[in-house]
């Protein structure tokens, strides 16, 4: 599904958002094994950052090893790429306890075909925060149900709004209200992170926040967009609205 290049830069987003997260002040522990088969990665320290990715089914069985080195209560979600979705895959993952719970579908955009949308509302204004906004940007995650400690938020203030992982706000009638953020790695981006307060919803705000991020990675140099989405939704409509194409789908297992 993905290219060697575009993997890589996945894998180094993951190990970006394993030292930001929000969810613990503890040292990193992630480990990482990468056979041309499966990814695996594996944090005793993180709950959500142990997955493994299984990209064909060249060497399934060895993934029983791999599975055993995850602790009690850290039972690894597992991503099963095109080529893997197989009844053998499924049998399986059924016969371990893992059943399927949702989908991704990733999008990739190349610069030269991005189509730019109408304009946004005049309501609504997009700003791209920068460090001396960090902290504000951090009230504003608050309200999505973010809790965080100052002592956490010390720790990782530094790696928010920053000229590699990029904060963008979006206001209306001067009020911030919604947010996405994108993370650069050389000629790649990837967008994520996107959330709009319920009272704003159905506004525009994320067009906005999509499109703003869209022209902004160009003008540094970007030349391919990277972003997943839930299949058939909103956000994956309007990412394929201006440009962006569909590189496949996983499906993600879990247990219980």
């Amino acid at each position: 599904m993905q290219n060697p290049k575009v993997r890589h830069i996945y894998n180094s987003y993951f190990h970006f958002n394993n030292l930001r997260t929000l969810s613990t002040d503890l040292a990193s522990q992630l480990s990482v094994i990468e056979t041309s088969s499966y990814t695996s990665y594996i944090d005793r320290t993180r709950r959500y950052d142990n997955q493994i990715l299984i990209h064909n089914v060249d060497n399934i069985n060895d993934i029983d090893a791999v599975l055993r080195q995850y602790s009690d209560g850290h039972s690894p979600e597992i991503s099963i790429e095109p080529l893997a979705k197989t009844k053998e895959v499924s049998s399986w993952l059924t016969k371990r306890g893992f059943s399927s719970v949702f989908e991704h579908e990733f999008l990739q955009l190349h610069s030269s075909d991005y189509v730019a949308t109408e304009k946004r509302p005049n309501n609504i204004t997009v700003e791209r925060w920068g460090q001396e906004s960090v902290d504000t940007f951090l009230e504003l995650l608050k309200t999505s149900g973010l809790v965080c400690s100052n002592d956490l938020w010390s720790l990782k203030r530094s790696l928010y709004c920053t000229d590699v992982f990029r904060c963008y706000v979006a206001s209306v009638d001067g009020t911030p209200c919604a947010w996405a953020t994108s993370y650069l790695e050389g000629k790649y981006a990837v967008l994520a992170n996107a959330y709009t307060q319920e009272a704003y919803r159905s506004r525009g705000c994320q067009t906005a926040l999509l499109r703003a991020r869209i022209e902004d990675a160009m003008g540094l140099g970007v030349r391919e967009l990277l972003t997943d989405v839930m299949p058939n939704s909103t956000s994956s409509h309007n990412c394929k609205s201006v440009g962006f194409v569909s590189v496949g789908v996983r499906t993600v297992w879990g247990r219980g």
